[in-house]
């Protein structure tokens, strides 16, 4: 029986959005809690801290080609 090489995950959690943030009262990494569009097309990522809870939001800036 011939072993198949496993392909990657295309959606797995080593996205390096997921470290991005250390929380400024804590200095503990954040993590995303979601991810939304606002008007302008751009993205608004939510990190929430998970030791003292503190929220911080990040808009997402697509380069244009």
């Amino acid at each position: 029986m011939a072993r198949v090489p496993e392909e990657p995950h295309l959606n797995d959690d080593k996205n390096p959005l997921i470290d991005l943030l250390s929380c400024f009262v804590c200095k503990e990494t954040m993590k995303i809690e979601k991810s939304m569009p606002d008007f302008e097309g751009c993205d608004i990522v939510q990190y929430r801290c998970q030791r003292c809870a503190r929220i911080e939001l990040v808009r997402l800036f697509r380069r244009s080609r």
